[in-house]
Parts: structure tokens; sequence; C-alpha cells
């Protein structure tokens, strides 16, 4: 009977041995230098390294593996708000889908592992690596969290990460705009540590609760990626390999790939305008607005319901409506500044009824 206690203790003493291997000097965790291949894990007060291992990560090994990733000092205290890095390659596999809700004009889909090309519909689910390609028509695509993605014509995005959790509400959305512009309107998430990310070779906008718009073009003189975003509303982090920079809203950001993510300019405001909303007005109709300074040409957007119908651009401060099926629409009108970026929309919910026939003679 000594001779197992001797045994039981001295097993003991080895797995506090093994342990002890795994608690090295803690390290403070900075979110601008972590890799894109973890998640980042924000502390809530009464959190364990074992709860949080037992929610993420199906590894029984985890609590140990973490301790050391994080080089923590004290494992058994979690202070609140502190950051724990989670490799995504540990966690639990949730994959997911997004739904087209939404289609106009000629938009093509490309499965994974797939080169063949077919016409997308409003219906199709979009797995991750899928590839979605706009070309004369525009497409409105709702993820796991009713966040909702709206991609323009003649654009291209790959669906590089569709991750959902039930249990935890993680979400995990990263889209790579491969050319052309989206808009992207994107729901507060319950869960602190989801993430949402569009990104490009030049840049990553990284959100939470945000209506904003990402373009990708390419420098005609140093054929660099120039990616430019736009925000709306909300918060937005923008962050290349060189810098980061934190934008507001009603501001926008050039990045540009190896050189950096440019100081936040103001958006063009909203443009003024008599129109009176509460009417049903008969087409064909005038639109017209206030000319908006430093504007060098104009955007106006025809929306019903989750359908973008058309999208013009005008260099005068009006445009002429016609040919359009009587309903409710959304009109949204912004100028766009000789920098490419487009400005605040003015909203307008409008009816447009029947044409008046003409009297006869």
């Amino acid at each position: 009977m000594k001779t197992l206690k001797q045994l039981i203790y001295i097993s003991f003493v080895i797995l506090l041995s093994l342990v002890s291997r795994y608690l090295v000097a803690e390290s403070s965790v900075s979110e601008k230098v972590l890799s894109e291949d973890d998640l980042i894990y924000t502390v809530q007060e009464n959190d364990t390294v074992w709860g949080v291992c037992k929610i993420y990560v199906t590894d029984p090994l985890c609590w140990l593996k973490l301790v050391e990733y994080n080089q923590l000092k004290n494992p058994k205290y979690l202070p609140p708000k502190s950051i724990i890095k989670i490799p995504k390659s540990w966690l639990i596999d949730h994959s997911t889908t997004a739904l087209v809700i939404a289609v106009e004009g000629d938009v093509l889909l490309v499965r994974k592992n797939s080169q063949q090309e077919r016409r997308l519909n409003t219906g199709d689910l979009l797995s991750q690596e899928d590839i979605v390609k706009s070309m004369d028509g525009t497409a409105m695509i709702k993820f796991a969290d009713n966040s909702r993605l709206l991609l323009k014509a003649n654009s291209i995005i790959r669906m590089d990460s569709l991750q959902f959790n039930d249990l935890t509400r993680l979400i995990d959305t990263r889209v790579e705009l491969l050319k052309g512009r989206v808009k992207s309107q994107v729901e507060r998430l319950s869960n602190k540590n989801s993430h949402y990310y569009i990104f490009t070779p030049a840049a990553v906008a990284a959100v939470r609760g945000t209506e904003f718009r990402v373009s990708r073009s390419k420098n005609s003189v140093t054929n660099a990626v120039e990616m430019r975003t736009e925000l709306l509303t909300g918060a937005l982090l923008v962050s290349s390999d060189i810098n980061q920079k934190k934008v507001k809203s009603g501001q926008g950001v050039l990045a540009i790939e190896g050189v950096g993510v440019s100081e936040p300019i103001k958006l063009l405001p909203r443009p003024l305008m008599a129109l009176n909303e509460s009417q049903s007005i008969a087409l064909p109709l005038l639109l017209k607005w206030q000319a908006i300074e430093q504007a060098q040409s104009y955007k106006v957007t025809l929306i019903s319901k989750d359908s973008q119908i058309w999208e013009r651009t005008t260099e005068n401060s009006e445009l002429l409506i016609e040919d359009i099926n009587s309903g409710q629409y959304q009109l949204l009108i912004r100028g766009v500044d000789s920098k490419g970026f487009e400005g605040r929309n003015r909203r307008l919910n409008i009816e447009f009824s029947e044409p008046t026939p003409a009297p006869t003679p």
C-alpha cells in the first residue's frame, strides 16, 4: 500500500512538473501584432482557461496548449478585458453558408474547386471559397448573423471564411474583394469576439455594427492595388501590413498596397433637395438637388426591397428618372470627390405611381 501511495505521489509531482513548463512569463497581447490566423478572445469576468477551451476547441489538451501559446503566468486567474489568442486551426469547425436574397441582371457563381461558371440565382447558398462575379448586374447576400453585402456591377468576391457557432453566437465572416465595389450592412453582434472582414492585398476593413463601402482598383502608374473605404455609420478599423487607422462615421481612407493606410478624410455631405418624399410621384421625374462644393460627379442608386435596380452617374445635379414600374422604392443620392471617394447618402423613400395618360385630343 505504501508503494502505491508513493507511486501516486510521484505521478502527481511529474504532472505538476509538466504543467509548470507551460506557466511562463506573462506578456501583454496587442491586437496590432496579432496574426490573422488567431481568434482574438476578450476575457470576460469569471472566465477560465478550461471554460474558454470547452467552448471553442475540441482538443482535450487545449488548456495546457493555450497557457503556453499565450505565455500565461497565472492561468488560474484571467483578468477581465485581457486578450487571449486562439489559433484558428484549433477551433471547432462550424462552417455555415450565406444566402443569396436578390439578384438583378447578369451575375455568375463559381463553386469551390470548380472552374465552371453558372448563373447566380435568388435562394442559392454560398459556401466557403465560392466566387461570385457580377457582370452588368448586382447581388444581395445575407450572412448567418443577418448582415448583408451588396455586390455592385463589374465586381468579384470570394467567400474566404463563413463560420458561425449557434451556441456562442461567434461569427467569423471574411470576404475577399477581388475586383470592383461592395457595400456592407453589418449587424451588431452579441459575441464581441466575432469578426467581419472585407479584405484586399492593400488592407483589411474590420467592422462590427457598421454600414460601409469598399472598392478595389489598380493604380494606373504603379499597378499597386488600391482600396477605398467609406464609413457611413458605426466603427471601422482599416489595417495594412504597414499601419492601421481608425475611421469615424462620415470619413474615408485610401489604402495602397506596399504604402499603407492614409489619414482619414471627411466624406462629402448629403446633397440638399426639396423633394417631398411623402408624395406619390408620377413618372417621368426630373430629380434635382443642390450642387455640392468639391463634388466632381454624383451617383444615384435606385433600390427596391433587397435589390439594387440600377445605379447611375451624372456630372449634373439632376437626373431624369423614367421607365420604372410603379411601387415603393428608395433613392440614394451622393457626391463623388476628385479622389474617387463617394460621399454620404441622401435617402428618399418614395412611391412611383403609374404615368398619367395623355389627354385625348
